[in-house]
């Protein structure tokens, strides 16, 4: 259980943030690990676990529902054992999630930790995530950039029927934003609201 609050500095802006996790939802692309990389340096004492990195196993399948649920086993429990042994109070998660549904599977894994967890969906217009795939230099081949940029807008527009569905998160719309500038927005919307 934490036992109380510490202030964030930001700009102009402080914040009370007591212990919480932030999952960060959004396609391929968008930024997630960049703006998670981030929320952890502003929110610690602080963990980062990437759903993508943790998750990587072999033989990998997309939808393979065991693979998926045992990620969700492996963060919570990471969680938990950074929260009992490092006294670690901020998580920031970073994964795609598809459905309303397996984003729930995941919040339920985590709400028995004691912790509030908040959901941000980090969204853009596509040609922004095209443009960013594009620069980000990890991909080599032409053929992993046309996978990616087609992967992109085929995420993009699956979160976007889902989210008419039920919640993937918060939104916080990047188009025109920088990593510091998301990040800014998502601490704003973590915080109380002043009067």
């Amino acid at each position: 259980m934490f036992t109380g609050l510490w202030t964030i500095i930001l700009s102009d802006f402080s914040w009370d943030v007591g212990a919480m996790i932030l999952i960060i939802n959004g396609p391929l692309g968008i930024g997630k690990t960049s703006v998670a990389w981030a929320l952890n340096e502003r929110l610690q004492p602080g963990v980062m676990l990437d759903g993508d990195y943790i998750g990587a196993v072999a033989p990998f399948e997309i939808y393979d529902a065991a693979r998926v649920a045992y990620l969700y086993r492996t963060l919570a429990h990471l969680v938990a054992y950074h929260q009992r042994e490092g006294g670690y109070r901020n998580f920031v998660l970073n994964y795609v999630f598809e459905t309303a549904e397996s984003l729930a599977e995941l919040v339920a894994q985590l709400e028995p930790l004691d912790t509030e967890v908040r959901v941000f969906r980090l969204t853009c217009a596509v040609e922004e995530m095209a443009r960013r795939i594009r620069l980000r230099g990890r991909t080599g081949s032409e053929g992993e950039v046309a996978w990616e940029l087609a992967r992109c807008r085929e995420l993009a527009a699956i979160q976007d029927a889902a989210a008419q569905q039920g919640f993937l998160g918060t939104v916080v719309d990047t188009t025109s934003l920088d990593v510091e500038q998301t990040v800014d927005a998502i601490l704003r919307a973590l915080s109380p609201q002043q009067d």
